[in-house]
């Protein structure tokens, strides 16, 4: 699921929702869901900043049949795209 706004002319801002479901649990369960928030800047014709918060909480940890180390939290992560145009 998507969410997208523009506030502005050379702004967006967003949320994106992930359910991810494993096909096949004998290689793993690599379900669980995600939520991302993103923001998109094009400071002007020739450069964009994006960055980026996630949340990811898996189904399983790893002792449970998963792939995430240290337990089923909630995992956070960050990401800073910058994008140049000629």
């Amino acid at each position: 699921m998507a969410l997208k706004g523009k506030p502005r002319d050379n702004l967006t801002v967003g949320a994106l929702y992930f359910d991810f479901d494993t096909l096949d649990t004998d290689q793993g369960n690599l379900g669980g869901r995600e939520l991302d928030l993103y923001v998109e800047w094009m400071v002007n014709d020739h450069l964009l900043i994006s960055p980026l918060v996630g949340f990811y909480k898996p189904e399983r940890s790893a002792a449970n049949g998963g792939t995430q180390l240290g337990g089923r939290d909630t995992r956070t992560y960050m990401q800073l795209l910058v994008g140049t145009f000629f």
